[in-house]
């Protein structure tokens, strides 16, 4: 669990070191309906350094910071701060295999405010489509999870957004249907 506190403190510990990123994970959501819970890590888009070309710029940061330096499931970097007494996994991700987050996605990023700290964050809608997309397991349990705050009234989604955004794809239909499946649109 990573809590609001320790998320805006390695927000602004990521920043004071150079790093442009945009939050592209399930933080979207936790943020969106106020949980103190925002995931058990961070999953950021990163914008500069590249994580392709720069992975000992991360690493050396890693070290420089004390932070633990490790890979995602993709070879990307994974940094894990200790932060107001509790890990904080960062997961640094770029375009890279099936890995795809479109520009358009990262350029409408909006800033949200987490514990005084602004950071920029795809829409609910976006995530909503990446996650459909996927549609791993682990993808389809978290469609379920947020199918029932949909359904319970804690979350918003405008369904014409999702379509227009599911449009990015191929697999638009199958995004889409993912998503009534789970009660979401």
């Amino acid at each position: 669990m990573v809590s609001r506190k320790a998320f805006a403190q390695a927000i602004r510990m990521l920043t004071s070191n150079n790093v442009k990123f945009t939050l592209i994970g399930g933080s979207v959501i936790a943020i969106a309906v106020g949980a103190s819970d925002l995931g058990d890590d961070v999953d950021l888009f990163a914008e500069s350094p590249n994580v392709i070309d720069n992975e000992d710029a991360y690493r050396a940061m890693a070290e420089a910071n004390s932070w633990d330096y490790g890979q995602t499931w993709l070879g990307t970097p994974r940094i894990t701060m200790l932060v107001e007494g509790e890990e904080v996994p960062v997961e640094l991700y770029d375009n890279l295999y099936d890995f795809y987050v479109p520009e358009d996605f990262i350029s409408s990023a909006r800033r949200v405010e987490v514990e005084g700290v602004k950071v920029k964050s795809i829409g609910v809608e976006h995530y909503l489509v990446l996650k459909a997309r996927a549609g791993r397991e682990q993808d389809e349990e978290a469609l379920k999870e947020i199918g029932g705050l949909v359904k319970g009234g804690r979350l918003r989604v405008d369904r014409g957004r999702v379509e227009e955004l599911a449009g990015e794809f191929d697999e638009k239909q199958v995004i889409l249907r993912r998503l009534r499946e789970h009660g979401i649109i």
